[in-house]
């Protein structure tokens, strides 16, 4: 059910936990980008979870919500993970890279060179039981979008979500990438929306070619880059959150921050102008940057469910990357008992 703009002013945020509930593990040190769907919604009544790694999109399985078991790998080298629901059937929609081919009369390019040219594009493939899906199909190219390139040898679009506005379809996504100054983290530089007729496609550039939003310099959240944004249909709106990057003066670091964003269009979002909804920890397995979320309402307990993943980084080690959960509930509906 949805819910109108100003409840989400309302809702109180707070940690389920100080540790993730889905650990980086040695074989996957980065676990980003999660999506997840409730029993209730899912074709065998349990809680799924699906993310990526350096390999491709890894599915996990709860019977609870919180501890999480790893069921399979689902798409090889696949990025970002959403999933649209529709008449029984869902639809996965993920970033899946190409690397171009080598040009023969120049010679034999390495490996390593010919991996780091590529684009990237959007496929979407389909299930009735989130365990065999279909082949998949290209929805999307980075090569159709002009931004998408800005700042890039090569075109990228990444973290696809799909949300049905009437009769129609519109993809959120982010656009081009950077990196970080000081660290080097990956991270979205545009958000921008396509819209189609069909889910399928073909879908075209919305706000006449636009980008939605991009960085600002005096942007007291997004100064570097727009991060990952999730949008969530209200009764008289949008609402996004957003793992916005900025540039800490007072630390002369960049840093993260997940904040609200609101919108009466899908098109025009602007902060919801209260506070942060999370920052990093100082110390812990999230201190380094918060870098994506997913967030769902669950009626039967009047409260909101956000895993993110956030990052760590210790002297020589890796990066290392998990998902934690925020809980949200609105302070009104709580009852008073006497």
């Amino acid at each position: 059910m949805n819910q109108s703009l100003s409840t989400f002013s309302r809702i109180s945020w707070y940690p389920f936990s100080d540790e993730p509930v889905i650990r980086s593990r040695w074989y996957m040190p980065r676990l980003c980008d999660p999506f997840f769907l409730f029993p209730e919604e899912s074709p065998d009544g349990k809680w799924h979870l699906f993310g990526h790694t350096w390999v491709g999109i890894e599915h996990f399985i709860s019977e609870n919500g919180i501890s999480w078991e790893p069921r399979k790998m689902v798409a090889l080298r696949g990025h970002s993970p959403s999933i649209y629901q529709e008449n029984g059937v869902y639809y996965l929609i993920y970033e899946k890279h190409n690397a171009s081919l080598p040009n023969l009369k120049k010679g034999r390019l390495k490996r390593r060179e010919q991996e780091k040219v590529r684009y990237s594009r959007f496929e979407m493939c389909s299930s009735s039981d989130l365990i065999l899906f279909s082949e998949p199909k290209i929805i999307l190219d980075s090569r159709d979008v002009p931004f998408s390139s800005d700042g890039l040898k090569k075109p990228r679009i990444s973290r696809p979500q799909i949300i049905k506005n009437g009769v129609g379809y519109r993809l959120y996504f982010g656009a081009s990438h950077l990196l970080l100054p000081d660290t080097k983290q990956k991270t979205s530089r545009h958000f921008a929306l396509a819209i189609s007729s069909t889910i399928e496609g073909p879908y075209a550039l919305a706000n006449e070619g636009e980008p939605l939003l991009s960085p600002e310099a005096d942007d007291s959240y997004r100064s570097m880059a727009v991060g990952s944004i999730k949008v969530f249909r209200a009764e008289d709106g949008y609402i996004g959150f957003e793992c916005a990057m900025y540039w800490d003066k007072k630390q002369a670091k960049t840093a993260s921050v997940l904040i609200q964003l609101e919108s009466s269009d899908g098109v025009t979002f602007r902060p919801s102008y209260r506070s942060p909804l999370l920052v990093p920890p100082q110390m812990g397995w999230a201190s380094r940057y918060i870098v994506s979320c997913d967030v769902h309402y669950k009626k039967e307990e009047a409260c909101w469910y956000c895993y993110y993943s956030a990052n760590s980084k210790h002297g020589y080690y890796p990066v290392r990357e998990s998902i934690g959960l925020l809980l949200g509930k609105d302070p009104s509906l709580r009852k008073v008992f006497i």
